[in-house]
């Protein structure tokens, strides 16, 4: 099965250095806590996405089993994530020496890093990719955004809100292990190529006739 592979740094522009410099830095709390992370997230081991799948299982168990309102769940996600920004680097800080800090660790910290920094440039570029869309073809856009809000509304619909936030959930936690591990990959490249079969045996037909 083929791996997802890292991009160099050595590649980077200049700007895009900076730019994963400053993640590094805004990280650097964290450093020794996001390897074990990354590993269990990109399915570095068999049991991991099973391990992760059962944990958000568990998680959505307890809520729904205790129906908090939504303000309270959304509270409490808030009151988690507060603490958590805060006692973790506190912690790790105190826990772990900077000075046991190895060079393979490190370019292990500069891969997530680049990782991260290639989310944001796929999220910025698809942004811009709607923009320029909504200003060329406006029409395009228009039908685009209103089939996908019918579709979402008919999806939200037809299945329970918490079962809904749950799948997406589990495909978010499992993405970066389908990506590292090259099925997402395999899957769109196929269905790219299933569609460019069907468009061309479309304009193939429109020609004879």
């Amino acid at each position: 099965m083929a791996e997802f592979q890292e991009t160099d740094i050595d590649r980077y522009t200049e700007e895009e250095n900076d730019l994963v410099a400053k993640i590094k830095k805004e990280l650097e709390g964290w450093r020794e806590v996001l390897l074990p992370i990354n590993k269990v997230l990109t399915w570095e081991k068999p049991p991991y996405p099973v391990i992760l799948v059962s944990g958000i299982t568990f998680i959505f168990f307890l809520i729904w089993y205790f129906d908090p309102s939504v303000l309270t769940t959304f509270s409490l996600l808030g009151l988690i994530i507060s603490l958590v920004d805060y006692l973790v680097p506190t912690i790790a800080s105190s826990l772990f020496k900077s000075d046991n800090w190895t060079v393979v660790q490190e370019k292990e910290f500069e891969n997530i890093c680049i990782r991260i920094h290639n989310a944001k440039v796929h999220i910025q570029n698809l942004r811009t990719q709607i923009f320029n869309l909504k200003t060329e073809k406006p029409k395009t856009y228009f039908i685009a955004v209103v089939i996908t809000l019918l579709v979402t509304a008919y999806i939200g619909n037809l299945i329970d809100n918490l079962l809904l936030t749950y799948l997406i959930v589990v495909f978010l936690v499992l993405l970066p292990g389908l990506r590292h591990h090259g099925i997402i990959q395999k899957y769109t490249s196929t269905l790219t190529s299933k569609v460019k079969e069907f468009i061309q045996s479309k304009t193939k037909k429109a020609k004879k006739n």
